[in-house]
């Protein structure tokens, strides 16, 4: 029996060639994207589950709170607060702080830039990654020690044995004591070599160290056997109040109030994005996302096969009326046709493994996601997921048109009644609505994502990130010779502006201050951003000015005048510039009124303060993400910076020139150190990423959504114009012209692709608000891109039927009435 049914299946399969390759092609397409994603999705949900006791270690996260400002989470902590916590819970058994670094390696001649960490002693004893070389236990012991992983080791040593063997890394001589194997590449850590904690190659600040204020190492924390997690959590209040508070220049700050700390099991830590992490996270929304884009393009190719099914129901009518003549039950001729749709998913999933196959590198490449592997002969639970994924969409697909085809009485159908019509008829209207309506919301959230980050990396930014150059991370001495450096650049014609400052728009790094009006107290003050910048910091950046001035390199008033140590209560004094935000933060009325206006800046060198004068204002500029609103902020000029960075506007069109001027330069003065050198608009663009690939895959998983329901619509108007066809013939012998036939098809598909347009946008307006709520700079929802997306997929009908109704159409009349 189930060899005919095969038989039967092969047959139809064969005799009807277009809609079997429409409903192939199409379920194909949808299970290719499915798989994608499926892929993605499952490489999300395994970060470092390959740790041992994984379900003992938690990591330990922040939620900082400034006066004015938003709530942000945080993966960087004060120092302390790992030893702190690990005397305060007896619940605790080990813990491992560790920041991120960029490092100056030398081979031979050759210097290079690696990303490097500084991690405590104990590190390796909560990720037991397996070690190729030298003794896990003790490889951090050394405050003159360096662990390599295996790419790292053969890039500097070959295949020589690197172990004993000497580095130079960011000038400091380093034995290497350790190889470990290439990080995993599903894993929240990113670094080609590890330093201890007390190495002199550390680039922390040394006040730092032990400063309860500083956001600098990521801490975690390894539970004893049995212990709850949930306890010491409970216990986090009490420990964030129970620190003691600091004098900072914003006055006594008692930081439980200004730090939340909560932990979140390592397993989860890369679902829960933070600020500063080493790997970007990925929030369960994004997840779910995309599981739903998934869902959705799959849901599309079943609807094509339900659609193509019930339409040639008619076809198949007196098939099932003889098989329930000559004994045949429901529930047999049900299996039939659920096993033929079994097999036409079978096919499918073959052809889109292949697909897979083919697209599986670029999409990796495309999502910086290397571990995304697809082996699907070796591992039982991929080939177990895939079967499941055939009966799943083989029933979803081919149940109604079972229960529908099997439904047909044998009487009706022999007397010339082939009940194609009536509920299968509006079953496939509602189906190319529900197509159609998937398939704009998608194309609706593409413009939506596009727009916002186009509006997001441009307008919204404040500033001009074209053409700048950032020399990044100068410590100590290189701070000395970039200023040199900066020097020499403005010579150069190519050159528009060159600028110090402490931070860069896209840098991720921030610092605080407290400001109070004359006569007010400290803690009558409020908390802005502050910055240390150059005289040319506004110029090369582009911000415009909205009041006064910009810094004057020939005002000395304008610089901060040095600290005396030996008079500590004598007042400082130098200029000041405040954004928008700040202005309104403070209370000014308008830009212009702040100009002028006297401020104290605490100094933590005494109760005199320093008094600042406001010289200028400039329009507000996102020095993060526009996610989160422009931070009240200041800028001065100081007399000597310890670190920053350079920022260099070159002139349109002379970029080539002038990055080989500032290289050659660099190299003069700093020849035992790799060209630090970052385009502001890349760094930016590294900033929005992942909005950017999630716009690009929204693009790609939309317009696969409208190809497959073109191939559906496709089908139907191929089978609609050749039921209709002695219709058509009586029509043009009637006097009808072609213009008129194609009218009527066309029209025929139009409505449910316009009924569709009523259901698509309410519910993408609906989604897509609630995306841009994420942005605290956000573009509106315009009605045109709801409209033109509605126009599109109507196109795309019009297209689609236009052909084969314009086919029809022109056929004589006598072959359209001799048919059938």
């Amino acid at each position: 029996m189930f060899a005919n049914y095969l038989t039967v299946a092969l047959r139809m399969l064969v005799k009807h060639k277009l809609y079997s390759a429409i409903t192939v092609a199409g379920l194909a397409l949808g299970l290719a994207a499915a798989i994608l994603i499926g892929l993605f999705v499952h490489n999300e949900l395994t970060y470092d589950r390959d740790v041992t006791d994984v379900d003992r270690i938690q990591q330990v996260l922040v939620t900082a709170t400034l006066p004015g400002r938003a709530p942000e989470d945080g993966a960087s902590l004060p120092m302390p607060v790992g030893p702190a916590l690990k005397q305060a819970f007896p619940q605790v058994a080990d813990v491992a702080r560790v920041a991120a670094q960029t490092s100056s390696l030398k081979r031979d001649e050759t210097l290079f830039s690696e990303p490097a960490a500084v991690a405590d002693a104990s590190f390796f004893r909560l990720f037991d990654w397996p070690f190729l070389a030298g003794a896990r236990a003790t490889a951090l012991d050394d405050p003159n020690s360096v662990v390599l992983t295996r790419k790292t080791a053969a890039k500097y040593f070959g295949d020589a044995d690197p172990l004993g063997r000497t580095l130079l890394v960011d000038g400091h001589l380093l034995r290497v004591t350790g190889v470990v194997r290439d990080l995993p590449p599903n894993t929240q850590f990113a670094f080609a070599l590890l330093l201890p904690m007390d190495s002199p190659a550390n680039q922390l600040p040394d006040y730092l160290r032990e400063h309860w204020g500083g956001l600098i190492a990521m801490t975690f924390l390894k539970l004893k056997p049995g212990a709850d997690a949930d306890a010491i959590q409970a216990g986090l209040p009490a420990f964030g109040a129970a620190i003691p508070p600091i004098r900072s220049n914003t006055g006594e700050v008692h930081l439980g109030d200004v730090f939340k700390f909560f932990l979140v099991p390592l397993t989860e830590a890369h679902l829960h994005p933070v600020r500063n992490a080493m790997v970007e996270g990925t929030s369960p929304l994004e997840i779910g996302i995309f599981t739903a884009v998934a869902v959705l393009v799959l849901a599309i190719a079943c609807i094509n096969f339900m659609n193509l099914a019930t339409a040639r129901a008619s076809l198949r009518a007196r098939e099932v009326a003889l098989r329930k003549v000559v004994g045949a039950s429901r529930g047999q001729i049900m299996v039939q046709f659920l096993g033929e749709s079994i097999l036409l998913t079978t096919l499918s999933l073959i052809l889109a493994v292949a697909l897979v196959e083919m697209l599986l590198p670029s999409f990796t490449t495309f999502l910086g996601k290397p571990s995304l592997a697809f082996d699907y002969l070796r591992d039982g639970r991929v080939l177990g997921c895939l079967a499941a994924l055939v009966l799943v969409v083989g029933g979803v697909g081919g149940l109604y048109p079972a229960v529908f085809l099997s439904a047909f009485q044998p009487g009706p159908v022999l007397k010339g009644n082939s009940g194609g019509s009536g509920a299968g008829g509006r079953l496939r209207v509602v189906l190319v609505v529900l197509q159609f309506a998937i398939s704009i919301s998608l194309m609706v959230a593409t413009g939506v994502v596009y727009g916002q980050l186009a509006y997001a990396q441009g307008r919204a930014l404040g500033f001009n990130k074209e053409d700048v150059v950032i020399l990044t991370d100068l410590y100590g001495p290189d701070v000395r010779k970039a200023e040199t450096l900066r020097d020499a650049l403005r010579q150069d014609p190519r050159i528009v502006a060159a600028s110090l400052a402490q931070s860069y728009p896209g840098s991720g790094t921030e610092n605080n201050t407290g400001v109070h009006r004359p006569g007010a107290t400290v803690d009558d003050g409020v908390v802005l951003r502050q910055d240390a910048v150059d005289f040319d910091y506004f110029a090369a950046l582009g911000v415009p000015l909205l009041a006064g001035r910009v810094f004057d390199r020939r005002s000395a008033a304008d610089t901060l005048s040095p600290a005396d140590p030996a008079h500590p209560e004598k007042m400082r004094h130098g200029g000041l510039i405040l954004n928008r935000a700040a202005v309104q933060r403070l209370g000014y009325p308008t830009p212009e009124a702040a100009v002028g206006q006297l401020l104290i800046l605490p100094s933590n060198l005494g109760s005199a303060g320093i008094e600042m004068t406001v010289v200028g204002v400039v329009e507000d500029f996102h020095q993060a993400s526009v996610h989160t609103a422009v931070a009240p902020q200041i800028f001065f000029v100081a007399p000597s910076p310890s670190d920053g960075q350079l920022l260099i506007r070159v002139k349109a069109g002379e970029m080539p020139g002038a990055l080989d001027l500032i290289d050659r330069t660099w190299r003069q003065m700093m020849p035992d150190r790799p060209v630090p050198r970052v385009f502001l608009d890349a760094q930016l663009q590294s900033v929005y990423e992942r909005e950017i690939k999630t716009g690009q895959l929204f693009a790609a998983f939309s317009g696969l959504a409208i190809v497959i329901a073109a191939l559906g619509l496709f089908g139907l108007a191929s089978f609609t114009a050749e039921r209709r066809t002695k219709e058509i013939g009586l029509r043009k012998v009637l006097g009808a012209g072609v213009t008129d036939i194609v009218r009527l098809l066309v029209w025929q598909f139009s409505k449910p692709v316009l009924v569709a347009n009523l259901i698509a946008w309410p519910i993408a307006w609906v989604a897509m608000r609630h995306w841009l709520d994420g942005f605290a700079d956000r573009v509106s929802l315009n009605p045109l891109l709801f409209v033109a997306s509605g126009l599109s997929a109507l196109m795309v009908a019009w297209a689609t039927v236009g052909l084969h109704a314009a086919r029809v159409a022109a056929t004589k009349p006598v072959v359209a009435l001799r048919y059938e």
